[in-house]
């Protein structure tokens, strides 16, 4: 800006000075100050003193910004995990078989070394109020004295259809971010897009968490999914009980509520592959067992034996094939040493003409798998998929029930007392 001049005419400007101020002490200059000069000097630092002071943010202020935003977020996510109304779930005649006469006495009989568990839940980004049920409902609580239970949910990367739905996922994304930093269990899959056609890797990657201990530090890696309600008292009394001869630590075994397949695979899709349709190489041979999505288990002895191979076992196929996966390596681990069987191409996944294959085994050595079909302790809720049920004194881990429901039925009478008072 430039000064203004001396007769006070606003609407004209001088140019700027070109003597330099008198110093009283310099004795050499005789040239008159001209004073326009130190108003301008005034103005330009108390401009430049004012800017100074609006640039700057202190860092308290940062901090309490940051402590309303947590504090908000906090809100918001009990806000919306509200599980509806007070009112009880109205359960249908027919959907309870509980019995004081039927009532196994197993039941009753603690255990003298607890079970050790670890637990991989299957989630999607935006099941918040899923994940915050199975903590209350499921996990909280379970009696250390029957089971040792150490825990994850597994989430991948959220792919966004448009905009809207990509401002959307930012907001899930800090949400979801806010949830783990609170309870310290979510392991994100930030390099695998969380869509169905990728759920196999997710299970992959779940079961990989389970084995990343010592062998001797568990008895079982279990995977479930987040519809799924499980009494881990009942479950681990029901093994000890109903199956006293299994030994995970120095047997394969495999258990939960079996389905059959003849799906076998070959691993030809190597890890970070971007196309999610991609999937490995897909034969057929004899029929086999394999676990329903419900739930299910597999001995340490044989976690550590998956996970032993190199290359990888195979672990891309779609949806809805991802529990197909696990039955199929139990077979190929047996049967891919056999010459004798018969696999070849199918017709759905390789072009024609359909020819025998000779797949390569997974192992140097063939493994025989112990398969437990628990029909009783394992099923879908009544009238809910191919495998329903009433519950029962014996239901272990059942199937397809809403959040709601799993609350209610965690403060059912004749089940409550499995959990520790909180």
């Amino acid at each position: 800006m430039y000064p203004p001049r001396k007769d006070d005419d606003l609407g004209r400007y001088s140019g700027l000075p070109t003597e330099r101020p008198r110093d009283d002490h310099d004795t050499a200059s005789t040239q008159p100050y001209d004073n326009s000069y130190s108003s301008s000097a005034s103005l330009r630092a108390k401009l430049s003193s004012l800017t100074r002071r609006r640039r700057r943010i202190r860092p308290t202020t940062i901090v309490l910004l940051l402590l309303i935003f947590i504090l908000l977020c906090v809100f918001l996510n009990n806000i919306s995990l509200q599980y509806g109304s007070d009112e009880p779930v109205m359960w249908n005649e027919g959907d309870f078989t509980f019995n004081d006469q039927s009532r196994p006495a197993y039941l009753d009989k603690p255990l003298s070394t607890p079970l050790r568990i670890r637990l991989a839940v299957m989630s999607r980004v935006d099941e918040f109020e899923r994940r915050q049920v199975t903590r209350d409902a499921v996990l909280y609580g379970v009696p250390e004295s029957d089971v040792k239970l150490e825990y994850k949910f597994f989430v991948g990367r959220r792919v966004a259809k448009d905009n809207l739905d990509t401002v959307k996922g930012w907001l899930w994304k800090i949400r979801l971010l806010m949830e783990s930093w609170i309870y310290g269990d979510i392991i994100m899959l930030h390099d695998l897009n969380d869509v169905p056609q990728r759920l196999s890797e997710k299970r992959y990657a779940a079961i990989q968490w389970t084995a990343s201990v010592p062998q001797s530090e568990y008895d079982y890696s279990m995977t479930m999914d987040s519809d799924t309600f499980c009494r881990f008292q009942t479950l681990a009394r029901r093994l000890r009980h109903a199956y006293p001869e299994l030994r995970p630590h120095m047997e394969p075994i495999l258990i939960g509520r079996m389905g059959g397949h003849l799906v076998y695979l070959q691993n030809t899709v190597p890890d970070g592959n971007i196309n999610d349709s991609d999937e490995d190489f897909i034969l057929k041979g004899p029929w086999y067992s394999y676990p329903l999505g419900i739930g299910y288990m597999l001995s340490s002895n044989l976690t550590d034996t998956i996970f032993t191979a190199d290359p990888p076992f195979p672990h891309h196929i779609n949806y809805p094939s991802d529990d197909v996966m696990i039955g199929s390596w139990v077979a190929a681990l047996k049967l891919f040493h056999d010459p004798n069987v018969l696999f070849e191409t199918t017709i759905e996944h390789s072009p024609p003409p359909q020819h025998r294959v000779y797949p390569k085994p997974y192992l140097p050595y063939a493994v025989d798998t112990k398969v437990v079909d628990d029909t009783v302790g394992w099923h879908d809720f009544k009238n809910r998929g191919g495998n329903e049920g009433p519950i029962g004194w014996e239901t272990a881990c059942v199937h397809r029930l809403s959040p709601k429901e799993m609350k209610d039925l965690r403060q059912m009478a004749e089940i409550r007392m499995e959990w520790d008072p909180r």
